[in-house]
């Protein structure tokens, strides 16, 4: 599994099968679910929305993906009803059908109670344990959670849901509203995701200033160098192959093979995946060539030549 830019404008990318990804999105009323990279028919989707009703949430989905998934949940706070204003205590959230769709709806009052909101998500994976599909969980607005509850409760939840979400090999997407969520709240929730989708940032330019900074360091032009012989690799084989290398040996020791992946995990290939020269997948921990490396036409040139001084 693994998300990724594929270079397609920012109106057309899609969120591809990834363990974990936030979505940072422009302003407006609605989601995103045309962005999921589902087959309807052979998945499990869950939707959590805090101000849409569930009957809005599948009329999007209807026309983003034609037909409903196998099975459809969805968590709602947006269509509360006074008639079902009763306290919300620590018993197990209620469902009902939707009438008129093959959806299962859990209605909710209170965006701020993220424990009874875990609940209500647990309910819905336990029920789908069994099944071969492939399941996903999406989170139509960060906002009003993260509003109702704090960061810090906010946090906590998503750091156990991706957890959650990954232990089962299921897929977690979580939508914010760029234009209203602060650099603080992004930058604090960015670790817990393998996988960020910005639309409101282009890949940054390749200059030669740039190119020239990224590719003094030795480790980054090694792995750039086996990325276009390879196209994609792992860490754990790039980085036998980066101690081989250093240490001129053909068999490197282990503590030489652990110097080279954590230097690799924890600071060359994020760096390069920043500049968007690779794709770094930290659920599979696999690394591939991108295609603006790929299409910059300078770059193989510049990975041979001296870069001292």
């Amino acid at each position: 599994m693994g998300g990724t830019y594929s270079g397609q404008p920012s109106d057309e990318r899609s969120v591809d099968r990834s363990a974990t990804t936030l979505l940072l999105t422009g302003s407006g009323g609605s989601g995103a679910l045309d962005r999921l990279d589902v087959t309807p028919g052979a998945a499990e989707v869950l939707v959590v929305s805090a101000e849409r009703s569930a009957t809005a949430v599948v009329d999007e989905w209807r026309t983003a993906h034609g037909t409903l998934p196998a099975a459809f949940g969805l968590v709602s706070f947006g269509e509360f009803a006074r008639s079902a204003a009763t306290q919300e205590g620590d018993d197990a959230p209620s469902r009902r059908s939707l009438p008129g769709h093959d959806v299962t709806v859990t209605t909710m009052s209170d965006p701020g109670n993220l424990q009874r909101l875990g609940t209500a998500v647990t309910l819905y994976l336990d029920d789908w344990a069994d099944t071969d599909r492939e399941t996903v969980v999406y989170v139509d607005d960060l906002g009003p959670f993260v509003e109702a509850g704090d960061l810090e409760p906010t946090f906590q939840f998503l750091h156990l849901l991706s957890q959650t979400v990954t232990g089962i090999d299921a897929t977690l997407v979580v939508r914010a509203d760029a234009s209203a969520t602060d650099e603080r709240t992004v930058n604090t929730l960015r670790p817990l995701f393998d996988t960020v989708l910005d639309d409101e940032v282009a890949p940054p330019a390749l200059d030669t200033d740039t190119l020239h900074e990224l590719l003094r360091n030795p480790r980054r032009r090694f792995v750039l160098r086996s990325l276009f012989e390879d196209g994609d690799t792992t860490l754990d084989r790039l980085a036998s192959r980066l101690a081989t290398w250093e240490n001129g040996t053909d068999d490197p020791t282990d503590a030489e093979r652990t110097r080279a992946f954590t230097a690799l995990a924890s600071v060359h290939v994020p760096r390069l995946a920043e500049a968007g020269l690779v794709v770094f997948d930290r659920s599979e921990k696999r690394v591939t060539l991108s295609d603006v490396a790929r299409g910059t036409e300078r770059l193989e040139g510049y990975l041979n030549g001296s870069f001292d001084g």
